[in-house]
């Protein structure tokens, strides 16, 4: 059964790995949510139903025609993500920083770790990097077009949802539309950015529309305020190890300039839709158990993880294009 990291985390008794688990999802929010299901080799099989059988209505005594259903298999792959943190020993030795060197240095390994997770989500594409995942944009691209939503035709200006009521009422349409082409309905979350992020909201009260029936509030595992949207978390990638380019870029080229932006949806599960799979859990370790390096006097603590993303069906995942880059709407 997939589990989540925040599951994993509530029920971890070693302190490291706890520690781990922690700082991974309080920065990778997608990892909050998305489920993991442990494989035992480096390539699997994911089933996608292709056609399916016949059934017919027959006469009193009459016979039916047997046929079968039509799959195509889809290999996924589980890809090694990590890195390794080096302390000199003498550093150990100093108690007089405002922060402990060698905590410092993990903290931002995780941090590195759970933001090239986030980047690798949405924009992980093989053909660009053979060594890591591949993420939803490219997963959206090749599923049938009705997976892809545009606010306005590909090619126009993008939408700017605060430019006139009718634009404003045609964002959430699109919302509406995407929300139930994720398998029918079967929302786990939004991925969006900073600005989109906070612009649903600003939308919602230009139109003066009454959201209690879609929009509401929850609380993740730090007991922070999420939005929800029918249920399903509102989650805002953020940005990519570099700390300034967004993930989910306000550059996206609409046909008359980079001004766009896209708002991705997923559905979480085994059939219709994506899950995370790992060959065994995240691991932290030091390679040398306690001693030095043979080489220099340094201790080394080492992060890895072998996880990948697998995709079931052809309607488990939308993306909403042409929605004009918060920061330029009127």
């Amino acid at each position: 059964m997939p589990v989540t990291l925040a599951q994993l985390a509530k029920v971890e008794t070693q302190p490291l790995r706890k520690y781990v688990l922690e700082n991974m999802i309080r920065t990778a929010r997608v990892m909050e949510i998305l489920p993991f299901e442990n494989v035992d080799s480096l390539r699997s099989i994911a089933v996608r139903w292709q056609t399916l059988p016949a059934v017919a209505f027959r006469a009193i005594g009459g016979t039916y025609t047997a046929s079968e259903g039509d799959v195509e298999q889809v290999w996924e792959s589980v890809y090694i993500l990590g890195g390794v943190s080096n302390g000199i020993g003498v550093f150990e030795k100093v108690k007089n920083t405002i922060v402990d060197p060698k905590k410092l240095q993990t903290d931002m390994k995780l941090k590195s770790l759970a933001l090239t997770i986030n980047d690798y989500f949405i924009n992980g594409q093989l053909a660009v990097d053979p060594l890591g995942f591949e993420g939803l944009k490219t997963r959206i691209a090749a599923m049938p077009s009705r997976q892809t939503i545009y606010a306005v035709a590909s090619g126009s200006a993008a939408l700017d949802p605060t430019a006139s009521v009718a634009n404003g009422r045609r964002f959430f349409d699109c919302l509406e539309e995407a929300h139930y082409k994720t398998n029918s309905g079967d929302c786990s979350g939004l991925f969006l950015n900073e600005g989109l992020y906070y612009g649903l909201g600003k939308v919602a009260r230009y139109i003066a529309a009454a959201g209690g029936l879609w929009l509401d509030v929850t609380k993740d595992s730090f007991e922070r305020q999420i939005v929800t949207y029918k249920g399903a978390p509102l989650i805002d990638v953020g940005l990519k190890k570099d700390q300034s380019t967004e993930i989910i870029t306000a550059t996206e080229n609409d046909g008359t300039g980079a001004i766009g932006t896209s708002v991705y949806m997923a559905s979480f599960n085994m059939e219709q839709g994506v899950t995370g799979i790992q060959l065994g859990p995240l691991e932290t370790y030091d390679p040398w158990n306690g001693g030095e390096d043979a080489n220099s006097p340094q201790h080394e603590l080492r992060v890895e993880w072998v996880l990948g993303l697998a995709g079931f069906g052809s309607y488990g995942a939308t993306r909403i294009r042409n929605v004009e880059s918060a920061g330029n709407w009127t």
